[in-house]
């Protein structure tokens, strides 16, 4: 007999910082890129497409003893139904060495805030230093940590434009994020006219289910940083893929963005060459990123089981040492 910890969504939010998310999402990318840690492959399935989906990420990271595994359901229809989120799901985090599970915890609260932290990553490392006017297209829980997570590193950040085809939503998101941010300007745009607070982003954020492209390539602005989260699906796309080859590319896996990223679709039009995607764990280490200051660059984040595992393997150790989760025998 064993036991295991389980931890909720409240503990989780007690005891992981934006901090302890980013420095979670680094340590996964690096080990990743020095082979000390791999993906499975991923099982997805989509009841009914940008409606009811499922996904299954698993992995293992040998370079710090665990492997694991989310199952996360989506049904969009969930918020206006019954007021519960529209994304949920289980982490399990198991000991490379015994096998044994080691806990088990929320994988809505890990995925949300891990997410939000690979943005970071991406901003931290790509966009430039001085960016100012961000475009977040999306109004949902992962607008919401993204920008949580993307104003933590990007402190020069003056205003926050917010687009979606639930203009409800940008409502609610804007009365959400103004009062924890007063120093920041958050204002609307039109879903159907993205040109003008497109072309004066420095920073574009596209977290939707999409699977049609909506940021058209005349659009962007040298030196744009985008951050591409919403493509995590085969069929998803939220960027035009002619707008790849002019921008330098970064992935968090190489071999999973061509397969089901937003890079997906111009790798099968034979218009960017796998090889010119960079994984973001390279520049995290040291490879050059943004080489100048009129760079266009894209960091496709199809999100990784690694970020999950080592997340929830963080919180089960703080966990752990300060007593708290609870225990089940196994």
């Amino acid at each position: 007999m064993y036991k295991i910890r389980i931890l909720n969504a409240g503990i989780l939010e007690d005891i992981l910082s934006m901090d302890d998310y980013i420095e979670a999402v680094e340590k996964a990318y690096s080990m990743f890129v020095k082979g000390e840690a791999g993906l499975f492959p991923i099982i997805a399935h989509e009841f009914e497409p940008e409606i009811r989906e499922m996904d299954i990420k698993s992995g293992h990271m040998e370079g710090a003893g665990i492997f694991g595994l989310k199952v996360v359901g989506y049904a969009a229809s969930n918020p206006s139904a019954d007021g519960t989120p529209a994304l949920s799901g289980l982490v399990t985090v198991l000991s490379s060495q015994t096998g044994r599970p080691k806990g088990l915890v929320d994988g809505m609260t890990i995925t949300n805030h891990r997410t939000g932290a690979a943005g970071a990553v991406g901003a931290k490392y790509l966009a430039r230093p001085d960016s100012e006017d961000v475009l977040i297209v999306g109004s949902g829980a992962q607008a919401r940590a993204q920008t949580k997570a993307l104003l933590h590193v990007m402190p020069g950040v003056r205003r926050v434009t917010a687009a979606s085809r639930n203009r409800a939503g940008v409502d609610l998101y804007i009365s959400e994020m103004s009062p924890l941010y007063p120093e920041v300007d958050f204002s609307a745009a039109d879903m159907e006219h993205l040109e003008k607070p497109a072309g004066e982003a420095d920073i574009i954020v596209t977290c939707t289910p999409s699977h049609k492209p909506f940021l058209k390539r005349e659009w962007v602005s040298p030196g744009t940083h985008i951050n591409a989260i919403g493509a995590d699906f085969p069929g998803k796309q939220e960027i035009d893929e002619s707008l790849l080859p002019r921008a330098r590319v970064f992935a968090d896996s190489r071999q999973q963005v061509v397969r089901q990223g937003e890079c997906r679709k111009a790798c099968e039009l034979g218009i960017l060459e796998p090889d010119s995607i960079v994984e973001i764990g390279n520049v995290v280490l040291g490879a050059p990123g943004r080489v100048s200051d009129a760079d266009i660059t894209v960091f496709d984040s199809t999100g990784m089981a690694l970020q999950d595992i080592i997340s929830a393997s963080v919180a089960l150790e703080k966990a752990e040492s300060t007593g708290v989760g609870q225990l089940i025998d196994m």
